[in-house]
């Protein structure tokens, strides 16, 4: 990864702890005050709750404060002292081309708001600013900056996760996965990748690209629960300028973005029923309609899908597309939990805690017998994630060089009672994975109900509690709860 990129992701990490930041560009004082009177009255509402603005005279000031900070949208006159918006709008796009760019110009200036397009920006606004017109385009470029930083974060969380495990493991379970990589590698088969939550799905999706012919291209990440499901199409197969209010140019979707390379779609069992039929047409023809268009584009990639989900069983409730799951696992990888390998548990215990240390400033620590006899006996429901994270805060939370059993004890969660012995004691006659999502359907149903409650039925507080982002957060009661979207203030 190039410096400017690490910059770029880090930045984007730090983005999503903070209110979405709008920079305002604007020399003129009675523009400004009614900018900032438009941005108010255009009733935003970005995933987080909140937002802040910036202003700036002129395109100087605005760079220099892109140096310092991250901002989510950068919303610039064309007619600036010094140097032009237009020019503003090619380094903004140099700089970070994941950042939204909406221009303002005069009705006589349009031909300029056009060029700023060409040269990346995402929309332009007329003057004398209509709030309604601004609000609908400021929300559309508010849900394409949150989708873009959502996926840079996922990105550089998935870069983070393949640098940290470096495919560890010695049982024959994991050398079975290896062999699979390899195998997948070799060919330009569709690949589906299965596994629970942590497994490193997302790791095996890389390891495959890395290994293949491929390399050098393009991995794209599209994970299907964070795509808002009135965006997805346009966002994985593009749209053409008219497709829809704000479509002003022609854009290429995440799947022709990664033409010669990878596209990995993680957890795909999410991917709506309308939206599985257009995949499946990209699978089997190698071309990409546009949203709008009437002429296909043809491409030419490698497909790795992955879930935690029972596909089969979804095909059989008619949530899944039988022929696409078919499709899909041509080259199939099971990926076992960590408790069904704990010589793994051991390996990569000790390879976590040499990089983590290392980069802590702890490097000398390291386990003894019983600690590491204490990590293979525990289940790890959260798998390789859960370990990453116990061992990073046992190497905190450290005392001395050597990290004991009983060090361990405290950031291990007890079993909360004998699932025998529960209501749900009849599930021990099921197979597992099918008991196991019944329970987790149970609890992700309760709790969505207790936190709805909680909050007297308003999603984006019950959201914000649960540390969910919204979007996600109305997904999943409209898939437990049967709901679309109840109590919505």
């Amino acid at each position: 990864m190039i410096e400017s990129d690490a910059l770029n992701l880090r930045s984007s990490e730090k983005r999503s702890k903070t209110p979405f930041t709008i920079l305002v560009v604007e020399d003129n004082p009675t523009d400004i005050e009614l900018m900032l009177h438009t941005l108010e009255q255009a009733d935003i509402k970005p995933l987080g709750g909140d937002f802040e603005m910036e202003v700036r005279a002129n395109a100087e000031g605005a760079l220099q404060l892109l140096g310092e900070r991250s901002v989510d949208l950068v919303l610039t006159d064309l007619m600036l002292p010094g140097m032009s918006g237009l020019d503003l709008v090619s380094r903004i796009q140099a700089l970070d081309p994941n950042l939204p760019v909406l221009v303002v110009t005069r009705v006589n200036a349009v031909a300029q708001a056009v060029d700023a397009i060409r040269r990346g920006a995402f929309d332009y606004v007329l003057k004398p600013v209509n709030p309604e017109d601004l609000g609908v385009r400021l929300h559309r470029a508010i849900r394409i900056s949150e989708i873009l930083r959502r996926h840079a974060i996922y990105e550089h969380h998935d870069r983070q996760e393949y640098e940290a495990h470096s495919l560890v493991g010695v049982s024959p379970a994991f050398e079975g996965i290896v062999r699979g990589i390899r195998t997948a590698a070799q060919t330009r088969s569709t690949v589906l990748i299965t596994g629970e939550t942590g497994t490193g799905k997302g790791l095996i999706a890389r390891a495959i690209h890395q290994q293949s012919h491929e390399q050098q291209q393009p991995f794209q990440v599209i994970d299907c629960t964070t795509v808002p499901e009135g965006m997805m199409e346009s966002e994985l197969f593009g749209h053409v300028r008219g497709a829809f209010t704000g479509a002003v140019s022609d854009k290429r979707g995440l799947i022709e973005l990664a033409n010669g390379g990878t596209v990995f779609f993680d957890e795909i069992g999410e991917l709506p029923l309308p939206l599985q039929a257009k995949l499946l047409r990209v699978l089997e023809e190698n071309e990409v309609r546009p949203l709008g268009g009437t002429r296909v584009r043809r491409v030419d990639m490698r497909f790795i899908a992955a879930t935690n989900r029972n596909l089969e069983a979804r095909v059989r409730e008619g949530l899944f597309r039988k022929d696409l799951y078919y499709r899909l696992a041509v080259v199939q990888i099971i990926i076992p939990p960590l408790r069904e390998r704990p010589e793994d548990i051991r390996a990569l215990a000790r390879h976590l805690l040499g990089k983590l240390s290392r980069e802590l400033g702890r490097a000398r620590c390291h386990f003894d017998e019983d600690a590491l006899n204490v990590l293979a006996a525990y289940d790890w429901p959260g798998n390789g994630r859960e370990l990453r994270n116990v061992i990073e805060r046992a190497i905190l939370l450290a005392t001395a060089d050597t990290i004991a059993a009983q060090d361990l004890h405290a950031l291990l969660p007890k079993l909360a009672g004998d699932f025998t012995n529960s209501a749900d004691g009849a599930m021990t006659s099921l197979p597992y994975m099918e008991a196991k999502e019944r329970a987790i359907e149970q609890f992700t149903k309760a709790y969505l109900q207790a936190k709805l409650s909680q909050h007297a039925g308003v999603i984006t507080k019950a959201a914000e509690s649960s540390g969910i982002p919204r979007q996600h957060f109305s997904l999943l009661m409209k898939r437990f709860l049967g709901s679309d979207l109840p109590g919505e203030e």
